[in-house]
């Protein structure tokens, strides 16, 4: 008893010594992908600035056309356009209605500063002069040099809300934005109270010395959180981000129980696997069965030899169809074990890599279950073709369907069919693919959109995934699960190549592949036959 409950609190110590490290990285991971975002906002603005700042109606000081342009720029409330001299005195404000009055202010002289060295200027949380608290991008006009006129996208700080949604936080996990000078510029717990503030001196430090790290630390509640944060060098703000240690010291607990009752469920399934292919398997050979009469005997009253050479010929054939009975049996018996042993090889793959990689349990689980749902529809198109093949149609559509409509997920191509296990792994990929694109893709803004076109033939093929309309594709700094599966076990399985690309204009994924010979067939195609 006594090294039972030793041995489990070692466990329970890895466990937690695991999962610190591994939201240690998924945070570090996360901050990294928060500051990215946010950093396109950013060089999103600035690219409408310099086009604004370059235009004629601002080499002709026609405000009011300005004014019309910048307002058709950025609709929405959070965030406007503002023109001003170096005197304060402001030419647009699209925050305003047309014809009111606008304000002067004092110049801003960090910010002329960097206009007149040629350098666009972000500006860290400050008051502005009809809104509260304010950040912004500035740029010079291309007409003067120096700038006789600053052009500003302005930024209210619930505009940074959607960037922080978009990854998903799950109750509890803090995510902040902060300025050079470690003031919060938004945050997704209790922004009211906090929006403004300054983070604590511990972080402060931290993210004066590095510009990245994880630690112990405690937020502005004085919670004890696992902290990681990511600076940008394009704007110099961070985004920090966190988990209570209790939740986490919770969530190892947790992740030993799941780990144990997940081992379970690999087990119950193998067996509901067995038992609905030896339903199958009998079933079968009941047919087989048919062919013979067991309790026939001989009838007739002739004393000749052509009843008896009729009998001993119906009897070669009962013995021939018993052994062809046999024969098929061993068969099925055979693919029976081969097909369950793929199974349970994939469900256990899936388990180990979620729950290896995700420091959460109830993301993990979350994951793993959309996995096992992908997988599960995967063996449904191959269950109604009698595992024969799939069509590739049917793959990406099945795939797809979970995440987007039609008029966002569009698919070209042949007919074309593709034999089991490639069908598999294909669901598989498409399933990571489209998750990726959720968080941090095309799917995870109103205006993305991803077309899956593929051509070939029953010999090879070849597919593209593009993702359009959404944020900038950027490499990651580490290989995930998804990664891994596309570009090791897809293109293994394929005998071909998986490639994937991040380029601004979104993610492309590049599938080649080779399919069976033609006249190569399954197992139940011999058995049938």
């Amino acid at each position: 008893m006594l090294l039972s409950t030793i041995g489990f609190g070692v466990l329970l110590w890895q466990a937690r010594e695991t999962s610190r490290r591994e939201f240690a990285a998924q945070g570090r991971e996360t901050a990294q992908v928060l500051s990215l975002a946010v950093d396109a906002e950013l060089e999103r603005a600035r690219g409408v600035l310099s086009a604004l700042s370059a235009s004629d109606a601002m080499r002709n000081r026609d405000w009011s056309a300005v004014d019309r342009q910048a307002r058709a720029a950025f609709t929405t409330k959070d965030a406007w356009i503002v023109v001003q001299s170096r005197d304060g005195r402001q030419w647009v404000n699209t925050r305003l209605a047309r014809g009111a009055a606008l304000p002067k202010a004092p110049p801003p002289q960090k910010m002329w500063q960097a206009l007149d060295a040629g350098r666009q200027h972000v500006c860290d949380l400050s008051a502005g002069a009809i809104q509260a608290r304010i950040v912004c991008v500035d740029v010079g006009d291309e007409f003067s040099r120096p700038p006789a006129y600053a052009l500003s996208v302005v930024f209210r700080p619930e505009f940074f809300r959607a960037i922080v949604r978009r990854q998903n936080q799950e109750a509890g996990e803090l995510a902040s934005l902060v300025d050079r000078n470690g003031i919060v510029i938004w945050r997704n717990i209790r922004p009211d109270a906090f929006v403004g503030k300054a983070t604590t001196s511990v972080l402060r430090e931290r993210m004066q010395a590095a510009d990245a790290a994880s630690l112990e630390s405690e937020s502005l509640e004085g919670v004890r959180m696992l902290t990681a944060f990511q600076r940008s060098p394009r704007s110099g703000w961070s985004v920090i981000v966190g988990m209570p240690l209790k939740s986490a010291d919770k969530g190892s607990l947790g992740a030993l129980m799941h780990g144990s009752l997940f081992a379970l469920i690999l087990v119950l399934l193998g067996c509901a696997l067995a038992a609905i292919l030896g339903r199958r398997l009998t079933r079968g050979l009941e047919q087989l069965g048919q062919v013979l009469d067991p309790d026939a005997d001989f009838r007739g009253g002739s004393t000749g030899f052509t009843e008896f050479d009729a009998a001993a010929a119906a009897l070669r054939q009962a013995s021939d169809a018993r052994l062809r009975s046999e024969r098929n049996q061993q068969m099925l018996i055979g693919e029976l074990n081969h097909r369950v042993k793929n199974t349970l090889s994939v469900v256990q793959s899936l388990a180990h890599q979620t729950f290896r990689e995700a420091a959460d349990p109830r993301a993990s689980i979350r994951a793993f279950e959309l996995r096992l749902q992908a997988l599960g529809q995967a063996h449904n198109l191959l269950t109604r073709e009698r595992w024969r093949s799939a069509s590739l149609d049917e793959i990406v559509q099945v795939a797809l369907a979970p995440f987007c409509s039609d008029d966002r997920c569009s698919r070209e191509g042949p007919d074309i069919h593709v034999p089991p296990q490639t069908a598999v792994t294909l669901a598989l990929a498409l399933h990571e693919l489209a998750t990726n694109a959720v968080k941090y893709g095309a799917l995870s803004v109103r205006e993305g959109h991803i077309t899956v076109r593929w051509s070939g033939d029953a010999r090879a093929f070849e597919l593209l995934w593009a993702e359009s309309g959404g944020p900038p594709a950027t490499e990651p700094a580490r290989r995930g699960f998804g990664t891994r599966l596309i570009e090791r076990s897809l293109a293994t399985e394929l005998n071909g190549t998986a490639t994937i690309d991040f380029l601004p204009e979104g993610l492309r994924c590049r599938v080649v592949g080779r399919l069976a010979t033609p006249g190569q067939a399954d197992v139940l195609d011999v058995l049938e036959a």
